[in-house]
């Protein structure tokens, strides 16, 4: 069975579909993961906010163990949406340094609400390159970040990429997604990855 819920939107009735208003992405975003959370976790659910409002709503089949929401972001404000409403992070871009404060900054926003987020719940999205990084990637970094060099941030072979590893483990990430850099892999990427990392595997 398929789960089964029901949403609609507090804006005014004559709308047709909900519009974000200015600046307020983030108390929306926030908003909806409240009900999100509210509504796998409890049965017959009414809920009536700034945004979303809802009335005897289920998620049917409930799970059997609660579903955990991990959710990314690299800004502070980010950091204090997972530490209120996330069971796990999953960042990009960011340096070792720069994961490990983002670490620590969810961490002390889930304690002050009283919240906890699982040591290895903590993790980041990497890229690998079979070589060298493909100038479109470059330039996509460097748009995103152009404080740094791409080569922190995107490794450009596979030994590179471990020592990475290496960084972002010493920072207390334990939560890796590893792709190919670009956007195509080579047919032998699939091989290698695991050749590379099913060892590390704990």
């Amino acid at each position: 069975m398929l789960p089964v819920f029901g949403l609609r939107s507090a804006m005014p009735a004559e709308r047709d579909a909900f519009v974000v208003p200015d600046g307020r992405r983030a108390a929306v975003f926030d908003e909806s993961l409240k009900l999100l959370r509210t509504v796998l976790r409890d049965s017959g659910v009414t809920f009536a906010g700034e945004y979303f409002a809802v009335r005897d709503v289920d998620v049917l089949p409930k799970p059997a163990a609660p579903l955990d929401i991990w959710l990314g972001g690299a800004t502070l404000a980010g950091f204090r949406r997972v530490g209120a409403y996330g069971d796990g992070w999953l960042g990009s871009f960011l340096t070792p340094s720069e994961a490990r404060q983002a670490r620590l900054d969810i961490g002390a926003a889930a304690d002050s609400l009283g919240r906890h987020i699982p040591d290895d719940h903590y993790g980041i999205n990497l890229a690998v390159g079979e070589g060298r990084l493909p100038e479109p990637v470059i330039r996509g970094i460097r748009r995103r970040r152009p404080d740094l060099d791409p080569a922190e941030l995107v490794a450009a072979d596979w030994d590179q990429l471990h020592r990475q590893l290496d960084d972002y483990v010493a920072a207390g990430l334990t939560k890796f997604v590893i792709r190919p850099a670009g956007a195509t892999a080579s047919a032998g990427f699939i091989d290698r990855f695991t050749k590379e990392l099913l060892p590390r595997q704990n």
